[in-house]
C-alpha cells in the first residue's frame, strides 16, 4: 500500500512564516516537496502559535512550536519559573545566575550593586544583544522596565583569551509525557576581544563582554570560519569538548551536567504546556503534533561548571558561513525525520485502536484504555525514533528518569495551584540496555572517541544492576521504518492561512 503523497509550502511570498533558507535545503536533502496546498504535512514557522492554531489542526498534521513555550524562552518568565524552583531545590537549580525582574525586584537588585557586584541588564523579549548593557554602580539604574537585572559573571572559561558561550540544540519533541533531545552538535560563539574582568575602563565594550554572533561580527577583528578553522570566532560545540578533553578537562561531566541544566529547564513549564496543549488536542494518542527546536545558551565558567544564560524558542538559523549552514541543516534535517512517524507504523495504531472499538461495542469502556492506547502509540514512537533519531540523543526520559520524579512532581503542583489531587505522572519506563547503549554511541562520538569507550556520567549509559526489563505488548518486526524516508515527500514546511490567525 502506498504512503500518501505528503503536502508542504516553504517561505510563501504571502505570509513570510520562515526567513531561513536552509530550512528549504533541509527538506530537499530528505527528498520532499513544497507545495501552496492547505493539506499538508509539517507547518514550519518562526513565529509563535496560538492554541486557536493547533486546535484547528488536524491529529495528522504537525507544527514546529508549542504553545505556552515562552514560560522559559522569554526572560522574564524564565527567571520568575527558575527561581521559584531554586526556593525549594536550592542545590538543583544552581545553574542560574543570580536574577532579579525589573522594576518588581528593583530592592533586591540595588541591594547587591551596593555591594559593588557587576550586573548585567537585559530586555525581557529580544535577541541578538539588542539593549544589553552592564552597570556596577546604583547611579547608573534609572527608570528599567521590562527587563531583567542579573548577577554577571566575571570568571569565564577562555579559549585563545576570549570568552565564549556555547549554542546548544534541544528538540522538545512531546510534552504529555515530556520528550527531550539534544542534538551532538552545537555552535561556540566567541567574543572578538581579550577578555579582562569588567571595571570602569571596559565596562562598555560589547565586544568584549558579549557573545552574540549579531554583536561580533561587526568588529573588524572578526573571523568567519570557512571550515575547520580553530582561530575563527564560530566553532562547533565538537571542536570545544575535544579541545577540553586533549587538556585533560572533564568534558564527559560537562556534558551530563548541560543536559540536567536543559531538562530542568523544561520540567518547569512541562505541565503548563501539557495542559495548553491537551486543551486544543485532547484525542492525539501519539503526543506529537507539536515539535520544537530550542537554543540553550550556556556558559562556561573556569571551573568548568556550565550556567543557563537564556533559552531561545526561535534560535536563529542564518547561514552566513560554510559552518553554519553544515550544523543548522543538519539540525533540521534530522528533527524533520524524526518527527515524521511513517505510515506503516500509524496502521499498526491504528489496528490496535479498532480492537479496543470493537471490544468497547460488545460491553462498556475499560477504565485505562486511553492511557493504554496512549502508552501503545508512546511504544510505536520509540521503535522509530530510536532508528531515525539521527544526530540527536534523548536525554528524557533516560535512564535517570526517576531521579527528576520529585521536580515534576513539585511542578504539577505549583501549576495546579497547589492541590496536590490533580498530581498527574505518566507511566514511563526505563530505556532498554540497546537504547542507553545507542546514547553512549552518540555521546562518544561528539568526544571524538571510540564508540566503546564508556562515558563517565550516568546518562549517556545505565549499569546492567539498573536495568528493568519490561515486557511490551507490541512486536514492531513488521513494520519497515528502513524505506519510510525513500519515497519522494511532500511537507508543508511554511504558513497557511486557513489556520493561522
Amino acid at each position: 500500500m502506498r504512503n500518501k503523497t505528503m503536502r508542504v509550502n516553504i517561505n510563501s511570498k504571502k505570509y513570510s512564516d520562515t526567513q531561513y533558507p536552509v530550512v528549504g535545503a533541509a527538506t530537499k536533502s530528505l527528498g520532499w516537496s513544497t507545495t501552496l496546498a492547505h493539506d499538508w504535512d509539517i507547518l514550519w514557522r518562526d513565529g509563535s502559535v496560538s492554541l486557536s492554531t493547533l486546535a484547528r489542526m488536524k491529529t495528522t498534521q504537525k507544527i514546529n512550536h508549542f504553545p505556552g513555550m515562552y514560560e522559559i524562552s522569554r526572560k522574564n518568565c524564565l527567571a520568575k519559573n527558575l527561581n521559584r524552583f531554586r526556593e525549594t531545590f536550592p542545590e538543583d537549580y544552581d545553574f542560574y545566575p543570580e536574577t532579579w525582574i525589573l522594576p518588581q525586584d528593583i530592592e533586591g537588585f540595588k541591594s547587591v550593586l551596593n555591594n559593588k557586584n557587576t550586573l548585567i541588564i537585559k530586555p525581557d523579549a529580544s535577541s541578538q544583544g539588542k539593549g544589553i548593557f552592564l552597570v556596577n554602580k546604583i547611579e547608573e539604574v534609572k527608570d528599567l522596565k521590562n527587563v531583567i537585572g542579573q548577577k554577571y559573571i566575571n570568571n569565564p572559561l577562555l579559549i585563545d583569551g576570549l570568552k565564549f558561550d556555547l549554542r546548544i540544540y534541544v528538540l522538545v519533541a512531546g510534552c504529555d509525557p515530556l520528550r527531550v533531545y539534544i542534538h551532538e552538535e552545537g555552535l561556540a560563539r566567541f567574543a572578538t576581544e581579550p577578555y579582562s574582568p569588567p571595571d570602569m575602563n571596559n565596562l562598555n565594550n560589547r565586544f568584549m563582554h558579549l557573545t552574540n554572533y549579531a554583536v561580533n561580527k561587526h568588529n573588524e577583528k572578526f573571523i568567519q570560519n570557512q571550515g575547520d578553522n580553530e582561530q575563527s570566532h564560530k566553532r562547533s560545540f565538537s571542536s570545544i569538548l575535544k579541545k577540553l578533553e586533549k587538556e585533560g578537562r572533564d568534558s564527559a561531566n560537562l556534558w551530563d551536567d548541560i543536559c540536567d541544566i536543559i531538562i530542568k529547564t523544561l520540567l518547569t513549564a512541562q505541565p503548563f504546556l501539557a495542559t495548553s496543549y491537551k486543551s486544543a488536542q485532547s484525542n492525539d494518542y501519539y503526543n506529537g503534533m507539536c515539535f520544537e527546536v530550542l537554543g540553550f545558551d550556556i556558559l562556561i565558567d573556569s571551573d568548568l561548571r556550565p550556567w543557563l544564560l537564556e533559552v531561545n524558542f526561535t534560535p536563529s538559523f542564518t547561514t552566513d558561513s560554510p559552518l553554519d549552514l553544515n550544523i543548522k541543516k543538519q539540525v533540521i534535517t534530522d528533527t524533520l525525520r524524526l518527527v515524521s512517524l511513517p505510515d506503516r507504523s500509524k496502521q499498526v495504531f491504528e489496528k490496535i485502536k479498532t480492537q479496543y472499538i470493537q471490544k468497547r461495542t460488545l460491553g462498556k469502556k475499560t477504565a485505562h484504555e486511553n492511557i493504554e492506547l496512549r502508552g501503545f502509540a508512546q511504544e510505536i514512537r520509540d521503535a522509530y525514533e530510536t532508528q531515525y533519531c539521527g544526530g540527536f540523543i534523548k536525554i528524557y526520559p533516560g535512564s535517570d528518569y526517576f531521579e527528576y520524579t520529585k521536580i515534576l512532581k513539585h511542578s504539577q503542583i505549583l501549576w495546579a495551584g497547589g492541590f496536590s489531587d490533580f498530581l498527574y505522572l505518566p507511566r514511563i519506563k526505563k530505556p532498554s540496555f540497546s537504547e542507553s547503549k545507542d546514547r553512549n554511541h552518540s555521546a562518544n562520538k561528539i568526544r571524538g572517541k571510540s564508540p566503546n569507550t564508556p562515558m563517565k556520567t550516568q546518562r549517556s549509559g545505565i549499569s546492567p544492576k539498573r536495568i528493568v526489563k519490561v515486557k511490551t505488548k507490541l512486536s514492531f518486526s513488521s513494520v519497515d521504518f528502513s524505506c519510510s524516508h525513500s519515497r519522494s515527500k511532500s511537507y508543508l514546511i511554511g504558513s497557511d492561512s486557513s489556520i493561522l490567525n
